[in-house]
């Protein structure tokens, strides 16, 4: 007898503290790499208020040979634009405070793939689902996007949502908030959603009255073309909205994040242990190329018709050549577990250094992709998303 279990995703709009700051994190990484392919760095950013100006504090190591005063010019000018284009503002360089503490690595380690380094990603995927996601991260991940072009685009509502919602705009949003879904399966399949909680910084100008029910529609719109596109009917659900009731002031200027504030916004945690926040290291790192890689694989049993549904756990250990691989399918799978392991091991390289390959990781275009879209996997063109066949 299958049990049920819940599986909760929160997304953090662009402009929560710990969102704005693993983009920013990404953006960096991006330009160490066009410095050099083969730069090697964990960063990790924290922003904060300071007479009100923004102040930004990057810090962590890289490799040696990067580190110069003009470097430093090079990535706090990536933090202004970035802070300027999620906030919708027009500060100037010497309105925004950019702090640099930085710790140099030896050359001797700035080799991609060949350091090493332990670490267990996990990912997960679905069959029948957008981008064989789970549907409360996917869900959560896609409200999040709604809510932001909405944002960014002066209260219009997006063409399809407007026609199923009624509502063409809704003026007054500023650029923090989150939302978190709760979904409940049995074994893989799912029951139904439970809630929808979201929580968005708005304009005084914005009733909370309206914004409750103008957002509450918007929502209602897209779950309700998600279920007639797949057929998926999702129950009975509640939608809460700013529960604790106006929310007028947000971003750093109210909360101190980081960009490991929040590891699970990287990964697929709900499914098992998230070590780490993998925005911004550089690929040698097993916490982010692992996990693409372990999705990779649980993209593949899904896509070409394996298994319903795939957890996927990788396991690295310094000094060892060999890639521990767990598959778990909660009695999906068209063939035995140990044939489907023996298949992937077959079909797919499994060491980072494969990974990096693979994925290209090394290509700093890739990172600004994913600081633009704000997520590692809502993206289907996106490497390690990509169903390929391996039969």
């Amino acid at each position: 007898m299958q049990e049920r279990i819940l599986h909760t995703f929160e997304a953090g709009r662009r402009g929560k503290p710990d969102e704005l700051e693993s983009s920013i994190a990404n953006l960096l990484g991006a330009h160490l790499l066009e410095l050099d392919p083969n730069a090697r760095f964990d960063l990790r950013v924290t922003g904060t208020t300071n007479n009100e100006r923004p102040t930004v504090r990057v810090s962590g190591e890289l490799s040696e040979h990067l580190l110069n005063d003009g470097l430093k010019d090079s990535l706090s000018k990536i933090v202004l634009e970035r802070y300027n284009s999620v906030h919708m503002t027009e500060l100037k360089p010497e309105e925004i405070v950019t702090e640099f503490v930085l710790k140099p690595q030896a050359a001797s380690l700035a080799s991609n793939g060949n350091a090493g380094d332990s670490g267990n990603p996990i990912a997960v995927a679905y069959r029948n689902t957008p981008n064989h996601l789970p549907w409360e991260r996917y869900l959560a991940v896609e409200i999040r996007d709604i809510l932001d072009a909405i944002y960014q685009n002066k209260g219009v509502i997006p063409e399809r949502i407007a026609r199923i919602s009624g509502v063409s705009k809704l003026e007054g949003l500023r650029a923090d908030g989150k939302i978190s879904v709760d979904a409940l399966y049995k074994g893989s399949a799912l029951v139904g959603l439970k809630g929808i909680t979201i929580a968005v910084e708005h304009e005084p100008s914005l009733p909370l009255k309206e914004l409750r029910l103008k957002l509450g529609m918007i929502i209602s719109a897209i779950v309700k073309e998600l279920e007639s596109e797949y057929k998926q009917p999702f129950g009975v659900y509640e939608i809460s909205i700013n529960g604790v009731g106006p929310w007028h002031s947000g971003g750093w200027a109210v909360d101190e994040g980081s960009r490991e504030a929040k590891p699970y916004r990287d990964g697929f945690a709900s499914y098992g242990v998230q070590e780490d926040s993998f925005s911004g290291e550089d690929p040698s790192k097993p916490s982010g190329t692992g996990t693409f890689l372990a999705r990779y694989v649980a993209v593949q049993i899904v896509g070409n018709g394996l298994a319903d549904f795939a957890r996927v756990a990788l396991s690295y250990t310094i000094g060892r050549e060999e890639v521990g691989l767990n598959i778990f399918t909660n009695g999906t799978a068209r063939i035995r577990q140990e044939d489907l392991e023996s298949l992937i091991r077959e079909s797919i390289p499994l060491r980072i250094k494969d990974g990096i390959k693979m994925f290209g990781l090394k290509d700093p275009s890739l990172y600004k992709k994913i600081a633009l879209g704000s997520d590692y996997f809502h993206n289907a063109e996106l490497p390690w998303n990509r169903v390929v066949k391996i039969l």
